[in-house]
């Protein structure tokens, strides 16, 4: 009989297979997803665009903080990220970045929350959009819902955006703000 736990290494397995043979593209593989354009086009709309004529422009820091999202341990630094974009640059025939990640982090701090999210939800609803009937669960959508917690340091900046329970006690040091992100459940074929 397998479990749960059987399943999920099964489908842990599965997306690392994937995931790393999406990532085994030089450079920068969301490129070929993800076009520039709409990037462009998103960003423009919440005044967010940045650097549009740089080697860190918008669709190209975007492109490698979600490669390296996907990534582990040592792939998921900005080292790699910027090398990813170096393997982009050169490819294109574009001045690469010289090596430094501190431009890099500083462009991917830039990244609007905000704009990220509508980007998420407009590439969820295309993709729902796209989904074969055979793939649905009894005809149906199925949502799966899970709640986590994280904690974080209780700074000022922290306590306002982040307001402490008032069923808590007031010596809590940590912030533990709670999420429960929602998914979209397929069955393989």
């Amino acid at each position: 009989m397998s479990t749960i736990t059987d399943a999920t290494q099964t489908i842990n397995s599965d997306f690392r297979a994937i995931s790393n043979a999406f990532l085994q593209q030089p450079g920068l593989p969301f490129a070929n997803v993800l076009p520039a354009e709409r990037i462009a086009e998103v960003f423009e709309q919440e005044d967010a665009m940045f650097a549009e004529d740089d080697i860190f422009s918008t669709p190209v820091v975007l492109w490698a903080f979600l490669a390296q999202t996907l990534r582990d341990r040592k792939m998921a630094s900005c080292r790699q990220a910027t090398m990813d974009i170096a393997v982009y640059k050169t490819h294109n025939g574009q001045r690469p970045p010289c090596g430094d990640t501190g431009d890099y982090c500083r462009a991917r701090a830039k990244l609007d929350e905000n704009v990220l999210r509508k980007l998420v939800v407009e590439i969820g609803h295309k993709l729902q959009a796209t989904v074969d009937e055979k793939h649905l669960w009894k005809g149906r959508n199925a949502k799966l819902v899970d709640g986590f917690t994280f904690t974080m340091p209780d700074t000022e900046a922290n306590q306002s955006e982040y307001p402490q329970n008032p069923f808590r006690s007031r010596a809590l040091v940590f912030r533990s703000p709670g999420h429960a992100p929602s998914y979209r459940w397929r069955r393989r074929a």
